[in-house]
């Protein structure tokens, strides 16, 4: 398959592109910047200049491939301009792939919910600060009914890429490197074993 990607060089997306290449699927990359194309082609995928904006462009190169995998969104991301371009993007490639059959993926990440453990079955309401960004994975969703195979990629807060700086995991880190402890529930066991 031939597959559209947003934000092929960030954390989530430089995990996604290899593993696509390596099933043998052709990727073309939106890169906003020369350094995200030289990495998007140093991964073996096909550069698509633009930004997450240039709705043009995102039209083109949707109509152009046999999927969409739409991972990029503007920060910070709570921003009215970062949930209004992701939602016309969204729009964008619901148009071009409208009555295909063709899929269309788009990441989120995982809700919390206040006071309780939050699982995939939970319903997706857009309330809190990030209403609009699910409002927006909402409408993604409902795209099935224009004939796209949509799909919402909702990613723990874990999986947000290596280095010390981004995601959860390193944020808990942060916390106890400068407090001596951080939270955690229940008795920190993963997989039967402690945590330590």
């Amino acid at each position: 398959m031939r597959i559209f990607v947003t934000g092929p060089s960030g954390w989530i997306g430089s995990s996604v592109v290899p593993e696509l290449i390596a099933a043998g699927h052709q990727v073309v990359g939106l890169a906003r910047s020369d350094a995200s194309a030289s990495t998007v082609e140093s991964m073996g995928a096909e550069v698509v200049r633009g930004e997450l904006t240039d709705l043009d462009v995102l039209g083109a190169a949707a109509l152009d491939s046999d999927g969409v995998i739409h991972l990029a969104f503007l920060v910070p991301s709570t921003s009215p301009e970062a949930t209004d371009a992701d939602a016309r993007a969204i729009e964008t490639f619901a148009d071009a792939l409208a009555g295909t059959g063709k899929p269309m993926i788009v990441s989120g990440g995982t809700l919390a919910r206040p006071g309780g453990v939050s699982t995939e079955s939970d319903e997706i309401v857009a309330a809190g600060p990030i209403a609009a960004r699910i409002t927006n994975m909402k409408a993604a969703l409902a795209t099935a009914d224009r004939g796209i195979r949509s799909t919402l990629l909702m990613l723990p807060r874990s999986v947000h890429g290596d280095g010390e700086r981004h995601g959860f995991i390193p944020q808990l880190i942060s916390v106890a490197r400068a407090k001596g402890f951080s939270g955690y529930i229940g008795e920190g066991r993963t997989g039967g074993r402690p945590c330590t």
